[in-house]
């Protein structure tokens, strides 16, 4: 006959020290066949009688508005506002000879050279360890290089042809999706 099944839930504890509960229930199945409430139920009693003691989780909750918020999104937001601020200075900032015009430069600049290829960088590496901030800036560059020639390339064999209006459309369409992409790829990678 095999062993007990609050010992055998001690020696998991003890050995393999699962990170939750439902780890748990997976370590003690391997071992017994017990069911969920059996394992509950005598986690429960040996929690009664002091040899085992659960915590609150500290670990987020996984609701939307949550990540949302999170401060490992700030460059979520820090993408679609920039890409707004560019859209807005371009449309209805004048091209020259006013203060304003260097602001549109400025987000102009921002939009074509670091915004695409940030994204890009961002849906690609979603986990924050997988390159350093130096590397990150770099691909960014580099790949909003690429994706920028790209757009203007395909937009010029297209009947509405390369212009302003073409471009920062098509451009600006490109930087959301891949925010979003980045966005959604982060969540995962977090889960």
């Amino acid at each position: 006959m095999g062993e007990s099944l609050d010992n055998v839930i001690l020696k998991v504890l003890k050995t393999k020290r699962p990170k939750n509960v439902k780890e748990l229930v997976h370590f003690v199945q391997e071992q017994v066949s017990a069911s969920l409430d059996d394992i509950t139920r005598e986690v429960k009693n040996l929690q009664r009688e002091g040899l085992v003691t659960l915590e609150e989780s500290t670990t987020p909750t996984n609701r939307l508005s949550d990540f949302l918020s999170s401060r490992k999104n700030v460059w979520f937001w820090f993408s679609i506002s920039l890409t707004l601020l560019a859209f807005i200075s371009i449309l209805f900032f004048p091209e020259s000879g006013t203060p304003l015009s260097y602001l549109r430069y400025a987000f102009g600049f921002l939009f074509a050279v670091f915004l695409p290829g940030y994204c890009l960088t961002e849906a690609l590496f979603p986990r924050r360890n997988s390159m350093d901030e130096i590397e990150r800036f770099t691909f960014s560059v580099g790949l909003s290089f690429a994706i920028t020639a790209l757009v203007g390339l395909f937009l010029s064999f297209t009947p509405f042809g390369l212009t302003l209006t073409t471009a920062l459309l098509t451009l600006g369409s490109i930087v959301i999706v891949l925010a979003l992409v980045g966005f959604q790829r982060k969540r995962k990678a977090e889960e």
